[in-house]
Protein backbone atom coordinates (compact mmCIF):
# COMPACT_ATOMS: atom_id res chain seq x y z
CA UNK A 1 0.00 0.00 0.00
CA UNK A 2 0.85 3.46 -1.08
CA UNK A 3 1.28 6.69 1.31
CA UNK A 4 -0.98 8.38 -0.42
CA UNK A 5 -3.33 4.70 -0.11
CA UNK A 6 -2.66 4.97 3.35
CA UNK A 7 -3.24 8.75 4.11
CA UNK A 8 -6.41 8.42 2.35
CA UNK A 9 -7.52 5.48 4.74
CA UNK A 10 -6.59 7.41 7.71
CA UNK A 11 -8.14 10.74 6.64
CA UNK A 12 -11.82 11.33 8.61
CA UNK A 13 -13.28 12.60 5.61
CA UNK A 14 -12.78 9.70 2.97
CA UNK A 15 -14.27 11.33 -0.07
CA UNK A 16 -17.70 9.11 -0.76
CA UNK A 17 -18.45 9.30 -4.14
CA UNK A 18 -16.19 8.38 -7.17
CA UNK A 19 -16.43 12.21 -7.87
CA UNK A 20 -15.02 13.35 -4.41
CA UNK A 21 -12.40 10.26 -4.95
CA UNK A 22 -10.98 11.43 -8.55
CA UNK A 23 -11.39 15.33 -7.11
CA UNK A 24 -8.90 14.43 -3.98
CA UNK A 25 -6.64 12.47 -6.27
CA UNK A 26 -6.59 15.49 -8.86
CA UNK A 27 -5.36 17.70 -6.00
CA UNK A 28 -2.99 15.38 -4.13
CA UNK A 29 -1.45 13.50 -6.82
CA UNK A 30 -2.26 15.45 -10.02
CA UNK A 31 0.78 14.37 -12.23
CA UNK A 32 0.57 10.92 -11.13
CA UNK A 33 -0.77 8.51 -14.33
CA UNK A 34 -4.46 7.41 -13.61
CA UNK A 35 -5.32 5.41 -16.45
CA UNK A 36 -3.05 4.09 -19.73
CA UNK A 37 -4.60 2.76 -22.75
CA UNK A 38 -2.88 -0.70 -24.21
CA UNK A 39 -3.60 -0.30 -27.96
CA UNK A 40 -4.74 -4.02 -28.94
CA UNK A 41 -4.08 -4.83 -24.91
CA UNK A 42 -0.36 -4.77 -25.06
CA UNK A 43 1.02 -1.20 -26.67
CA UNK A 44 1.17 1.93 -24.58
CA UNK A 45 -0.76 4.65 -26.99
CA UNK A 46 -1.66 7.34 -24.28
CA UNK A 47 -2.33 8.12 -20.96
CA UNK A 48 -4.21 10.57 -18.64
CA UNK A 49 -2.89 11.88 -15.19
CA UNK A 50 -5.45 12.81 -12.34
CA UNK A 51 -5.16 16.15 -12.70
CA UNK A 52 -5.78 16.30 -16.51
CA UNK A 53 -8.54 13.70 -15.67
CA UNK A 54 -10.36 15.68 -13.60
CA UNK A 55 -10.15 18.84 -15.69
CA UNK A 56 -11.20 17.37 -18.66
CA UNK A 57 -14.00 15.30 -16.92
CA UNK A 58 -15.01 18.81 -15.56
CA UNK A 59 -15.42 20.32 -18.90
CA UNK A 60 -17.40 17.66 -19.98
CA UNK A 61 -19.57 18.09 -17.22
CA UNK A 62 -19.79 21.98 -17.46
CA UNK A 63 -20.89 21.19 -21.01
CA UNK A 64 -23.63 18.80 -19.55
CA UNK A 65 -24.94 20.76 -16.82
CA UNK A 66 -25.80 23.33 -19.37
CA UNK A 67 -28.12 21.26 -21.44
CA UNK A 68 -29.35 18.30 -19.29
CA UNK A 69 -30.85 18.25 -16.13
CA UNK A 70 -29.13 15.64 -12.93
CA UNK A 71 -30.54 12.38 -14.24
CA UNK A 72 -30.78 12.73 -17.92
CA UNK A 73 -29.09 9.99 -19.96
CA UNK A 74 -26.02 10.23 -22.71
CA UNK A 75 -25.32 7.81 -25.37
CA UNK A 76 -21.73 7.43 -25.08
CA UNK A 77 -20.73 6.67 -28.36
CA UNK A 78 -16.55 5.88 -28.37
CA UNK A 79 -13.88 3.70 -30.25
CA UNK A 80 -11.41 1.54 -27.24
CA UNK A 81 -9.97 4.41 -26.20
CA UNK A 82 -8.80 6.98 -22.88
CA UNK A 83 -11.68 9.68 -24.20
CA UNK A 84 -14.28 7.09 -23.47
CA UNK A 85 -12.65 7.18 -19.72
CA UNK A 86 -13.02 11.52 -20.41
CA UNK A 87 -16.62 11.29 -20.99
CA UNK A 88 -17.70 8.51 -18.50
CA UNK A 89 -16.38 10.60 -15.44
CA UNK A 90 -17.89 13.72 -17.72
CA UNK A 91 -21.13 12.18 -17.34
CA UNK A 92 -20.77 11.15 -13.55
CA UNK A 93 -19.53 15.13 -12.41
CA UNK A 94 -23.04 16.10 -13.98
CA UNK A 95 -25.32 13.51 -12.63
CA UNK A 96 -25.92 12.55 -16.11
CA UNK A 97 -26.37 8.64 -16.48
CA UNK A 98 -23.70 7.06 -19.19
CA UNK A 99 -25.38 4.80 -21.85
CA UNK A 100 -22.36 3.12 -23.43
CA UNK A 101 -22.33 1.45 -26.83
CA UNK A 102 -20.31 0.66 -29.82
CA UNK A 103 -19.88 3.10 -32.75
CA UNK A 104 -21.89 1.53 -35.73
CA UNK A 105 -19.64 0.80 -38.71
CA UNK A 106 -19.33 2.54 -41.69
CA UNK A 107 -21.13 -0.14 -43.25
CA UNK A 108 -24.05 -0.68 -40.63
CA UNK A 109 -27.87 0.46 -40.59
CA UNK A 110 -28.47 3.01 -37.56
CA UNK A 111 -31.11 1.32 -36.58
CA UNK A 112 -29.33 -0.19 -33.50
CA UNK A 113 -28.20 2.76 -32.33
CA UNK A 114 -32.13 4.70 -32.62
CA UNK A 115 -33.45 1.34 -30.62
CA UNK A 116 -30.52 1.85 -27.99
CA UNK A 117 -31.30 5.94 -28.35
CA UNK A 118 -35.26 5.40 -27.89
CA UNK A 119 -35.14 2.46 -25.46
CA UNK A 120 -32.31 4.98 -23.04
CA UNK A 121 -34.36 7.97 -23.62
CA UNK A 122 -31.42 9.54 -24.27
CA UNK A 123 -31.00 13.62 -24.36
CA UNK A 124 -27.27 13.79 -26.41
CA UNK A 125 -24.89 11.70 -27.57
CA UNK A 126 -20.98 11.99 -26.95
CA UNK A 127 -18.72 10.38 -29.22
CA UNK A 128 -15.34 11.79 -30.86
CA UNK A 129 -14.95 14.23 -33.62
CA UNK A 130 -14.38 12.02 -36.03
CA UNK A 131 -17.39 9.62 -35.38
CA UNK A 132 -19.44 12.75 -35.34
CA UNK A 133 -18.83 13.80 -38.25
CA UNK A 134 -19.00 10.18 -40.00
CA UNK A 135 -22.25 9.22 -38.32
CA UNK A 136 -23.81 12.96 -38.85
CA UNK A 137 -23.49 12.33 -42.43
CA UNK A 138 -25.83 9.15 -42.04
CA UNK A 139 -28.64 10.77 -40.58
CA UNK A 140 -31.05 11.73 -42.49
CA UNK A 141 -32.82 8.54 -42.77
CA UNK A 142 -33.03 8.47 -38.78
CA UNK A 143 -34.93 11.27 -37.66
CA UNK A 144 -34.80 10.76 -33.58
CA UNK A 145 -30.89 10.41 -33.71
CA UNK A 146 -30.60 13.92 -35.86
CA UNK A 147 -33.10 15.84 -33.69
CA UNK A 148 -30.42 14.84 -30.81
CA UNK A 149 -27.45 16.95 -29.92
CA UNK A 150 -24.06 15.75 -30.76
CA UNK A 151 -21.16 16.55 -28.42
CA UNK A 152 -17.91 15.67 -29.90
CA UNK A 153 -15.98 15.26 -26.46
CA UNK A 154 -12.45 15.96 -27.42
CA UNK A 155 -13.07 18.97 -28.57
CA UNK A 156 -14.40 20.61 -24.92
CA UNK A 157 -11.82 22.78 -23.70
CA UNK A 158 -11.92 24.61 -20.40
CA UNK A 159 -14.66 27.04 -20.06
CA UNK A 160 -13.78 30.43 -19.96
CA UNK A 161 -14.08 32.90 -16.81
CA UNK A 162 -17.68 34.18 -17.99
CA UNK A 163 -18.61 30.83 -18.27
CA UNK A 164 -20.46 29.38 -15.88
CA UNK A 165 -18.40 26.60 -13.74
CA UNK A 166 -19.34 22.97 -12.82
CA UNK A 167 -21.26 22.37 -10.26
CA UNK A 168 -20.94 19.31 -8.09
CA UNK A 169 -24.29 17.19 -8.50
CA UNK A 170 -26.27 16.53 -5.04
CA UNK A 171 -25.85 12.64 -4.45
CA UNK A 172 -27.29 10.76 -2.06
CA UNK A 173 -25.37 7.87 -0.15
Amino acid sequence: MTAASREWLENQNRPATIIELLSWRAQSQPEKIAYTYLRHGETESGQLTYGELDRRARAVANQLQQRDPPGSRALLLYPPGLEFIVALFGCWYAGIIAVPAYPPRRNQNLSRLQSIVTNARASVVLSTSTLVAQIQNRLNDHRDLAILPWQATDSIFSPSESAPRWQQPAIAI
